[in-house]
């Protein structure tokens, strides 16, 4: 059985690359933006309100 519990928490550095596959997985990446640096980017502003979902272990 797995865990379906959703947990919403702050983005932590460990989630960089993970989050950045998913981007890719959805399309939600284009050539022009560097994913990283837009991360990079959004961490210098409020970077408590940048939260990501983590369903089980994923």
């Amino acid at each position: 059985m797995t865990d379906s519990s959703l947990l919403i928490r702050p983005f932590q550095t460990e989630d960089e690359d993970a989050l950045v596959a998913l981007w890719k997985m959805c399309e939600l990446t284009v050539p022009w933006n560097n994913p990283h640096k837009d991360i990079a980017r959004k961490l210098q502003v409020q970077p408590e309100l940048f939260l990501v979902g983590i369903l089980g272990n994923r």
